[in-house]
């Protein structure tokens, strides 16, 4: 897909990987709804989009609600008259052991990491198949399969964000909507640092956000479905290739970090 002339919403786009999402698109010629909680920072990356595509806006919303979801559509398909891409960037992580997390940090996860991204495709998908024409891409990670200590519920959110990509692109073949899977590794941003949260288990280098959202943007323009940010594929398949063995040797990694 062409990004130059396209309508394109960003979540989570108030720091991070969003934020340089969006002012990419916004460079390469997209007019950028950027969505996300605070307003303030928000504003601050549209002003930025704005160098570029004049038009961009900011979509303050709380995108644990699909009322919130559906509005955020509603309000850029009656501000511009379509939606052309979605990149569902926006996410949070709980990194806790299993016996320390509770339902409501499970559902809380859901909640933005799979249910979000599905509300918000949902919303803009009638469009996009009517206009035979669209982009919906969504930012998983690594972890949804091949979790660390700390990170089932976080990992699991992940995973069905994953698997329901799949679906769509199976689902969508040959629609004129295109679906991207992108893989992140362990990027260099805010949610490492969350609070309440245990200490991770990985303390090793972190991929600046500048190079997924490189990858987020190049993604959109090529014809292949699953795209790691940095190529971390090895790690997947070493795990499923010995599942006993990688269970046994990161459970000892957290009761020794523990």
């Amino acid at each position: 897909m062409e990004i130059a002339g396209r309508v394109a919403v960003v979540t989570g786009a108030s720091s991070g990987i969003g934020a340089t999402v969006a002012a990419d698109l916004a460079r390469r010629g997209a007019t950028v709804a950027a969505v996300a909680r605070r307003k303030d920072r928000l504003d601050e990356v549209v002003e930025r989009c704005r160098q570029y595509a004049a038009a961009s806006m900011a979509v303050p919303a709380d995108i644990s609600s699909r009322a919130e979801c559906e509005r955020v559509i509603r309000e850029v398909e009656d501000r511009f008259g379509r939606v052309d891409i979605i990149v569902n960037n926006a996410g949070i992580s709980i990194h806790r052991n299993a016996a320390r997390t509770t339902a409501d940090d499970v559902e809380r996860l859901m909640a933005v990491n799979f249910f979000a991204p599905m509300y918000l495709t949902t919303a803009a998908l009638p469009g996009m198949l009517d206009r035979k024409q669209g982009a919906v891409v969504n930012i998983t990670s690594v972890a949804g399969y091949v979790p660390n200590p700390g990170e089932a519920a976080y990992g699991a959110a992940k995973a069905a964000l994953s698997l329901w990509t799949h679906g769509l692109a199976v689902d969508l073949y040959d629609t004129g909507v295109q679906v991207k899977l992108i893989q992140p590794g362990p990027i260099d941003t805010e949610i490492w640092d969350l609070p309440d949260n245990e200490t991770p288990l990985y303390q090793g280098p972190k991929v600046p956000p500048e190079v997924v959202a490189d990858g987020i943007v190049a993604a959109i323009g090529s014809d292949q479905f699953e795209h790691y940010v940095p190529d971390m594929k090895a790690v997947v398949t070493g795990k499923d290739a010995a599942i006993d063995q990688f269970i046994a040797g990161t459970a000892a990694m957290g009761r020794s970090a523990g």
